[in-house]
């Protein structure tokens, strides 16, 4: 099939899919905000979120030996900064630690809406999910300020291009305020194509208010960083962090992915985990049918 029919072809696709999944207004809170919510009802079937919920706090208890305090927050409260920010506890590398993450990751909803900013050829770059909880002052009346504003263009210099070159998809696993930490955002960041500068914009960034079950998709360029949490209990995530088939991954999936994953998943999969990726030949040289088959470089549809 020539090369103008492949891309029509995937126009029309991701259109329809959109417009079957009604995601028109999403698209454009997208091209216009940078950052858009999607209501529980409408981003997954019913109880999905509250399994997601459920297999993070079972996963953190494995991993940490501490069962999460969902109530006061106690066992996550005042904890340092390391990879995030202060009170914040990030587990890497879930997708294959309970299959309900592969559920999530496949929900045609979050999939439709990264596939309209990144194409069909993008590769998950992260499964990661984060509990949160309390920093003080706990109950402060004094407004908390945004904590590391930044874009998700990590090590890609300015001027970035105006199509997204990663996405994120988040799923709210409890209800997203301001008191309660919620990620927060500079509407229409992305069209500025560059990193904020320190302190730049901070009081205009914009507390993402989500209930429970909500999915949260944002632009990479869109400028965005959390608010600390000043109320008693957690606020739980689950984020799936996707790039454009020629950058390199954060987390290595490709020949790691579980056999019975495979065979569990649509063909999308394996794309999503990198499967369909030319680059990294060895000494034999490129697979050729995958090379040509490569939709990288084109437009923010495919």
């Amino acid at each position: 099939m020539p090369a103008v029919d492949a891309i029509a072809d995937d126009l029309d696709a991701v259109l329809k899919d959109i417009e079957a999944l009604q995601l028109t207004n999403h698209v454009a809170e997208l091209d216009s905000f940078g950052l858009t919510v999607v209501a529980p009802e409408q981003a997954g079937p019913p109880g999905l979120a509250e399994r997601l919920r459920d297999a993070v706090l079972r996963l953190a208890e494995r991993r940490y030996g501490v069962a999460p305090d969902v109530a006061t927050g106690a066992s996550h409260a005042n904890l340092p900064a390391t990879a995030g920010q202060a009170g914040e506890a990030w587990m890497w590398r879930i997708l294959f630690e309970d299959p309900v993450f592969e559920e999530a990751l496949m929900n045609p909803v979050g999939l439709t809406l990264m596939t309209y900013l990144l194409g069909y050829s993008a590769k998950l770059s992260n499964s990661s999910a984060l509990i949160k909880g309390p920093v003080p002052p706990v109950g402060s009346d004094d407004p908390p300020k945004p904590l590391g504003l930044h874009s998700d263009n990590r090590g890609l210099p300015a001027p970035f291009p105006t199509f997204a070159q990663v996405a994120a998809v988040t799923w709210a696993l409890t209800d997203y305020t301001l008191e309660n930490g919620a990620v927060g955002y500079l509407p229409g960041s992305h069209k500025l194509c560059r990193q904020p500068t320190p302190n730049e914009c901070l009081d205009a960034v914009v507390p993402v208010e989500a209930a429970a079950g909500s999915l949260i998709v944002w632009h990479g360029n869109t400028w965005h960083a959390p608010f600390p949490r000043r109320a008693q209990g957690l606020r739980m995530s689950m984020l799936f962090y996707f790039c454009r088939e020629y950058l390199t991954t954060q987390e290595h999936y490709g020949s790691a992915v579980p056999a019975e994953a495979l065979a569990r998943n649509p063909p999308r999969f394996r794309t999503l985990m990198g499967l369909a990726d030319a680059y990294g030949w060895d000494e034999g040289g490129p697979d050729m049918a995958l090379l040509r088959a490569s939709r990288s470089g084109r437009s923010q549809y495919s």
